[in-house]
Parts: structure tokens; C-alpha cells; sequence
């Protein structure tokens, strides 16, 4: 199987390693021109990685790395894009004129972008069966360490998916769970973009903890520091806003802790109460230190991941308070409105949501 990863980050990198592992032909593309050109340039010219970690350790041979898109993606069986989601527009934009006939595309974290991409696709006439597929979050808590070596400290062994459209989920699941430890069925994208943890315990746990962050005296580590009793209530009722948006929906009200259990444990979860569970995670990825509030923690979660949540509850007439009042926080801090950066029914191309729910739920 040609794997392709887009994103030379933290997990796209991960992601790699750990395929190359298995044996995968993996392609690394690369995009932008802002970050991690040194890693890039290193992996261009010697076509390996290193793999530190709890997934093992060794230096695997890579297919290609390159930022020539349609070299990149022309033989992909599965592409994966592992992309702040800031991005997926100009992602579209690149690489829909290279999609083609039984290709999967792999969003992950979606946050419903996987629309996006199918807008684009329509707007230049490129008519490929194309299947878009958008997770949760990123498989791996991993970090580079240095040029060509990347350390996963935890795994995802839950990975709930939803295809565009719907109709295509058990497609979807079919193909992925050849590369997914397992996959679970979610009812549409939008099920998964608010399931994302990210829009709950990043955005509060830099907004909440952004006094020690910024102490240059202190190393703060959010998941091992940053959740008091009394920074859980916070979680607690943004969780209880994004439940009332899926009830509004016709979704479950799965709650953050439910799902979070699925993710890291999957078919073990059961042996964990949620207060269990976060705490071994947070073990795991204790070394994830956190030195500024100016990072895609705020700045991509708050936008997208909020910003969806406000415009849903806004469409759907539901009050969501605590998400606004995160939203404004965040903005006041970094100098943004991000209400206007908002990924929104709007941004995604639809007048009304219901438009919006007639394409996704087909």
C-alpha cells in the first residue's frame, strides 16, 4: 500500500516512522515553507527516519520526500493529512487537481474541512470518486527531538471516523482499519469535529493556565499541571454545550470523558473510570512542555474548533456561553478576532445548516 502523509510536523512525522515500521511504501509531502525545513531537508536527502519511543525504536527507509504535489500524491492509495486545520483551504487548493478515482483522504482533526476539499474539487471540475474521511485527533503524542529522529510518547487505540457523506462510512472503515489500531463508526463529520478534545482542553488549558505559561521561572506541562478541580468545571460545562449542540443534531450526548476513553484505551476503556484514564494519559505525555499561550493550541482550536461550535449553536438557536467567553479570551490575548477567522456554516460554503446536514448525512 502507497501511503501518503501531508504535514511534516510533529504527527506527520509520527506517522510515518510508525508506517515505515510496518513496512508501508510512505511519502512524505510537504507544503508550506514556514516550519520544519531543517527536518524536511534532512529527510529529502537521506530517505530515513528514526523512530524513538513506546512504538519501538530503528531507522526506516522512506519512498520519497518532496513538496512536489503531484509527485507526492499521483500513486497514493491513502493520503493522510496531518495538518493544522488553520490550512485545509489552501490544502484544497493545491492538491484537488491531483485527487483521483479510489483514492481515500484521511482529514485528521477534520473539523468538518473534508468539505473543503470536496468544494474545491467541485469548483475545478475534477469529478473523481475521491473518499474524504475526517478523524478526531492525531493518532500519536509525539514530538520531533531533532532532524530526522521523532518520539511518540502515547497511541490512540481508538479512532472514531465519519465519511463525506455518510454513505460511505463502512467504506471508509473498511479501508482504515488495515492502518487504524480500530476504528468506530460516528455518525457524520460534524459528530467527529465536536468530539475533538482539542477544542476543550486546549483552548482552557492555555486560556485557564496562561500566567504560569508565561512565568519564565516555571516549565508548565498542561495535561500533568493544568486541570484543578476547579479548571474541570470549565471543561465540564463547555462538554455540556457541545452535548446540547449533538442532541440538537439528532447525535448522542456522548460526553469529552466517553469519548476520550474510546480514543486512548478502545476496547479497554471499560476498565477505566474517566478520572483513571486522564491520569495515565497524562502520564504518558508528561513530557509535553508548553512555554507559550502563542501556539495552534489556541490559535488553531479557538478559530476552528470553537469557532464551528459557536456558529453551529448560533444556527441551531442554542446558547454557548462558556464557548464565547473562551473565544473572547483567546482573541484578547493574541490580538485576534477570531470570531472573524471562525470556521462557520458560512465559511463552509452553506446559507443555512440545513443545506449542510442534506449533503453530510447523504
Amino acid at each position: 500500500m502507497n501511503i501518503t502523509i501531508i504535514g511534516m510536523g510533529h504527527g506527520g512525522c509520527a506517522a510515518a516512522a510508525y508506517y515505515a515500521k510496518q513496512g508501508y511504501n510512505i511519502t512524505l509531502l510537504k507544503i508550506g515553507k514556514k516550519m520544519h525545513n531543517e527536518n524536511y531537508e534532512f529527510l529529502k536527502k537521506n530517505k530515513i527516519i528514526t523512530l524513538t519511543g513506546i512504538e519501538g525504536e530503528g531507522t526506516f527507509n522512506l519512498n520519497d520526500v518532496t513538496n512536489d504535489i503531484a509527485q507526492g500524491i499521483s500513486n497514493a492509495d491513502i493520503i493522510f493529512i496531518f495538518y493544522v486545520s488553520n490550512f485545509h483551504q489552501l490544502l484544497a487548493e493545491k492538491i484537488s487537481p491531483y485527487l483521483k478515482d479510489g483514492q481515500l483522504v484521511y482529514i485528521c482533526p477534520g473539523y468538518a474541512g473534508s468539505i473543503l476539499f470536496l468544494n474545491e474539487m467541485k469548483k475545478i471540475n475534477n469529478n473523481s470518486k475521491v473518499i474524504f474521511v475526517e478523524g478526531e485527533t492525531l493518532p500519536f503524542s509525539s514530538r520531533i527531538s531533532e532532524p530526522g529522529i521523532v518520539n511518540i510518547c502515547s497511541k490512540n487505540y481508538g479512532h472514531p471516523i465519519a465519511a463525506l457523506p455518510r454513505s460511505l462510512n463502512s467504506t471508509a472503515i473498511e479501508k482504515l482499519s488495515k492502518l487504524l489500531d480500530k476504528c468506530y463508526e460516528r455518525e457524520n463529520i460534524l459528530e467527529i469535529a465536536l468530539h475533538n478534545p482539542n477544542l476543550i482542553l486546549h483552548t482552557i488549558g492555555i486560556i485557564m493556565n496562561a500566567g504560569r505559561i508565561e512565568d519564565p521561572d516555571l516549565n508548565f506541562y498542561m495535561y500533568k499541571q493544568g486541570f484543578t478541580p476547579s479548571i474541570w468545571k470549565i471543561v465540564k460545562k463547555l462538554d455540556s454545550e457541545k452535548m446540547d449542540i449533538l442532541e440538537k443534531l439528532g447525535l448522542k450526548r456522548r460526553t469529552y470523558f466517553d469519548e476520550f476513553l474510546v480514543r486512548t484505551f478502545g476496547e479497554n476503556s471499560i476498565n477505566y473510570s474517566a478520572e483513571e484514564g486522564f491520569k495515565i494519559y497524562s502520564k504518558e505525555a508528561s513530557e509535553l512542555l508548553t512555554n507559550t499561550i502563542n501556539n495552534r493550541y489556541l490559535t488553531e482550536d479557538t478559530p476552528i474548533g470553537l469557532g464551528l461550535l459557536h456558529s453551529l449553536g448560533k444556527h441551531l438557536n442554542i446558547s454557548t456561553p462558556t464557548c464565547d467567553s473562551l473565544i473572547h479570551l483567546a482573541g484578547s490575548m493574541l490580538d485576534t478576532d477570531y470570531f472573524k477567522e471562525a470556521r462557520t456554516i458560512e465559511s463552509l460554503g452553506f446559507d443555512n445548516i440545513d443545506d449542510l446536514l442534506n449533503l453530510i448525512n447523504s
